[in-house]
């Protein structure tokens, strides 16, 4: 009796092992934070999150999101993410994986960019402080719905800090008013700080990141409005 059912539930374990392995996402799993699904809508995003959990139910969330773009949909943010890829990438990091990249691809080209080499300020705040990506989920300081780091990230960043120097870039992006999805008062200046040493990115002033919040939600409909006409 005793014997018997130990090896019934090892054999319990065998036999779904396979089911379990079977289930999950791998191919799809950030393509949310990829070119295109930078395009999808807060009620999409909220949908991924809660009814996608394969990759065959992926694939069928992705073939419906993209016929619902419209003709040349996967083209263009092609061309995009092409030219993000060769302007904006740094220290093998894809530009169009990174939240200047994200800007490129959702507003277009901006009217004016330059980019300005600066010593960062050595504080223990600011060496710790995670600079978020699009591939890891975050569009900015905060953005992205993140929790925020944990302790250990934090500390690996420190570190990454420490070792890559003091030196940072300032990408500065230019759009004018008149361009973007949302009709704004004044043009809109962004700028994304960037670590030559990796790559990574962030926006550092809180209140710009909460303003392209909205405005990557409004050309995200923007671009949805449009292939529905």
């Amino acid at each position: 009796m005793y014997i018997r059912k130990p090896l019934l539930f090892i054999a319990a374990l065998t036999l779904s092992a396979p089911a379990l392995l079977a289930g999950g996402l791998s191919k799809y799993k950030n393509w949310p934070n990829s070119p295109q699904g930078y395009f999808m809508t807060n009620a999409e995003r909220a949908e991924w999150k809660a009814s996608v959990k394969s990759d065959e139910e992926a694939e069928q969330f992705v073939k419906k999101f993209i016929e619902s773009r419209g003709p040349g949909f996967v083209d263009d943010v092609a061309k995009r993410a092409e030219m993000a890829d060769k302007h904006l990438s740094v220290a093998g990091r894809a530009g169009s994986l990174t939240t200047r990249g994200k800007l490129v691809i959702l507003f277009g080209p901006p009217s004016s960019f330059n980019v300005v080499t600066r010593e960062a300020k050595a504080t223990a705040s600011g060496s710790a402080d995670m600079y978020q990506n699009i591939d890891s989920g975050g569009g900015g300081r905060g953005g992205g719905g993140s929790l925020g780091p944990s302790v250990g990230e934090m500390a690996q960043a420190a570190q990454r800090s420490q070792m890559g120097g003091t030196t940072v870039q300032d990408y500065s992006f230019t759009y004018k008013a008149g361009v973007l999805p949302v009709k704004q008062a004044k043009d809109l200046v962004v700028v994304v700080e960037v670590r030559p040493g990796d790559g990574t990115d962030r926006i550092d002033d809180r209140k710009v990141a909460a303003q392209l919040d909205d405005l990557f939600e409004a050309a995200a409909q923007a671009r949805l409005a449009a292939a529905k006409k």
